[in-house]
């Protein structure tokens, strides 16, 4: 087994959000990733996410800021993007290929396929943290990314430097429950997200501190959940420390 089919086997023993359908199972209901951010889809997935947490919060669901919704949205399926990439490139030398035309999933919140690709083949090997920056970077950060950022800003309504920061934040939660579960790739990983950090499509994103912590440029909103408080990295976790919570 080679390529993406190959990377996939390995990272489902990772769990979470590292699982990359490749191929899909037949019968399942994938599909492009264009159709995934379709405003129809986008709509229905919003609207869901919003349900769920209002179950969660026992909020009624017209309580619930549909915003919040959009950006818990948006954070779940950059963390998969950011998981998968991350872990082809820093435990196997592999990157799938996860651009916007080789990617599909369920136009659905809790589908049957949270990603996948289409082609196991699609993809390219990589022999530094630095070409898988560029790989990553392109077909990543300013691909399937970029088009997820975009939708969600336009259909959910909501702003740039929401979404921006949530991406930046996902890339480094993402490094760090890879490093967290394989400590020997952890110095890789952190040169890889921090390179990714740099580009010109996330820097505005956020940073690190000279002591290693990361501060996003902005806020996910999930404050404005009951008992959620500011997450650690927030902007505006420096000003309001009595608010911060672990919460996620």
């Amino acid at each position: 087994m080679t390529g993406a089919a190959h990377v996939a086997d390995a990272l489902e023993q990772l769990g979470g959000f590292f699982a990359l359908a490749a191929p899909p199972a037949r019968g399942t209901d994938a599909v492009p990733w264009v159709e995934v951010l379709s405003e129809t889809a986008l709509e229905a997935r919003f609207a869901a996410v919003r349900a769920a947490l209002a179950s969660s919060t026992g909020l009624p669901v017209e309580e619930v800021d549909p915003r919040v919704a959009v950006s818990a949205t948006q954070v779940g399926l950059a963390s998969r993007l950011w998981s998968v990439a991350l872990a082809g490139a820093v435990l196997h030398s592999w990157v799938p290929d996860l651009s916007s035309a080789a990617l599909v999933a369920s136009p659905v919140h809790r589908g049957a396929v949270p990603l996948g690709v289409a082609d196991p083949d699609r993809g390219m090997p990589i022999a530094s943290t630095t070409e898988a920056a560029a790989v990553i970077g392109r077909t990543v950060t300013e691909g399937s990314l970029a088009a997820l950022d975009e939708a969600c800003a336009r259909v959910g309504r909501t702003a740039g430097r929401v979404l921006l920061s949530n991406a930046a934040s996902s890339l480094v939660g993402a490094g760090r429950v890879l490093a967290s579960r394989r400590p020997e790739a952890a110095d890789r990983t952190d040169e890889l997200v921090r390179l990714l950090l740099a580009g010109p499509a996330l820097s505005a994103g956020g940073s690190f501190a000279e002591d290693g912590t990361f501060l996003r440029s902005g806020c996910c909103l999930f404050y404005r959940l009951p008992e959620h408080g500011l997450c650690p990295d927030c902007v505006l976790a420096p000003a309001h420390p009595e608010l911060v919570t672990e919460a996620h």
